[in-house]
């Protein structure tokens, strides 16, 4: 049996699919985001505003009485909430920002924040090329199947709403802050061995990321003074890079990643260009960043320590 401890290195997000629109999904109040509970708010307006819920409500009308009653949405009709990281706070409070407010959520269980095993599996199979941790049950029973497990309840207080910097349209993610630590209990191991993982690992994030490099260095901008999208990227992913030049094992999970991070040790995605012109390739994507106290960040890097149990 294996206890996987991860700290996180940068903000790491895990979608649930859902999209919370402001004052509709949630409400904001001085640095935090609120998810409101839809059934608690409805009971908490057929009170406070007497409804007929016979006729036809708009959004619009939902939205002012979510402004109008928000101290008492916060107290009694909202399920969780997070704090908002400055890079959202700024959009929040531009009396003239364009673009999305609305926030992608990450995984929960009623407003319980944890990371699902589902999401760690691939990482872990990917640096080791194998498909399976060959764990068979010939005669399974129903505790038997616990092969991983998902983490713990992590505290709300470790997530913050951050937004994406590098690509329109900038998205807003619930994220768990770097320096954050958990830990994954990995209850049947099969072919799992925790130190050769660890050296797959250092080598196939190693070479990913010397890749990841060398192709977006092709899209650098040829004129002094002028960045282009690839020179930030570049340096949103050196610190990552130095990283794992000291022999630090790190693996990237979660969303940002992309297919740099899901393919076999020394392959290359290709990415087709959506306009057509004569070269069609067009400059390799992996991952969102933040703009964090004037660096570029890139998202979902954990460090891992490995303990047999």
């Amino acid at each position: 049996m294996y206890k996987l401890n991860f700290t996180t290195v940068t903000p790491l997000h895990i979608s649930n699919g859902e999209e919370l629109a402001n004052n509709f999904h949630y409400t904001t109040f001085r640095d935090e985001i609120y998810k409101i509970d839809h059934y608690k708010l409805s009971l908490l307006l057929a009170k406070m505003e007497n409804i007929d819920f016979s006729k036809e409500i708009s959004l619009r009308q939902i939205e002012k009485w979510i402004v109008k009653h928000q101290l008492k949405i916060i107290d009694d009709a909202s399920s969780y909430s997070v704090k908002i990281h400055p890079t959202f706070q700024n959009h929040l409070e531009n009396i003239r920002r364009t673009g999305r407010s609305q926030i992608i959520e990450f995984i929960n269980s009623n407003g319980r924040f944890y990371i699902p095993a589902s999401s760690i599996k691939g990482a872990l199979l990917t640096p080791m090329n194998i498909q399976s941790l060959g764990i068979k049950h010939a005669d399974p029973k129903i505790e038997d199947r616990v092969v991983f497990s998902d983490s713990d309840f992590i505290p709300n207080e470790k997530f913050s709403v951050y937004r994406t910097e590098d690509r329109p349209p900038s998205n807003n993610l619930i994220c768990l802050d770097p320096n954050v630590t958990f830990s994954l209990i990995m209850r049947k191991k099969g072919v799992f061995d925790g130190e050769q993982f660890l050296r797959s690992l250092k080598n196939y994030t190693g070479t990913q990321l010397m890749n990841l490099r060398k192709e977006v260095s092709e899209f650098k901008s040829k004129k002094t003074g002028k960045l282009r999208k690839a020179d930030l990227f570049l340096r949103s992913i050196e610190p990552i890079i130095s990283l794992a030049a000291k022999g630090e094992p790190i693996i990237n999970i979660g969303f940002g990643g992309g297919s740099w991070f899901k393919i076999k040790e020394d392959q290359i995605p290709e990415f087709k260009s959506k306009i057509p012109r004569k070269d069609d390739k067009e400059a390799a994507h992996s991952s969102f960043s933040f703009l964090i106290n004037d660096d570029l960040i890139h998202i979902g890097w954990c460090k891992l320590e490995i303990e047999e149990l």
